[in-house]
């Protein structure tokens, strides 16, 4: 547990890892669940935020990457 505290100790490594459980979350929902071929609404939104969620994750790294400390 210690380990994982030095990792996520600042607020762009704790957003990256919320964003990281998002994404994975989202994925197996939407291998496993019905929903999405049921609600063809609901489909396209939950589709849709895998990619939307990707790139919010590149707009991330980039700010970790030029973070200067």
């Amino acid at each position: 547990m210690k380990y994982l505290k030095e990792i996520f100790d600042d607020w762009l490594t704790r957003t990256a890892g919320i964003l990281f459980v998002l994404v994975v979350a989202l994925v197996l929902f939407n291998i496993y669940s019905g929903l999405p071929e049921k609600y063809p609404l609901f489909g396209v939104i939950n589709f849709s935020m895998v990619p939307v969620l990707f790139v919010v994750g590149g707009v991330i790294f980039m700010l970790a990457i030029l973070r200067v400390e």
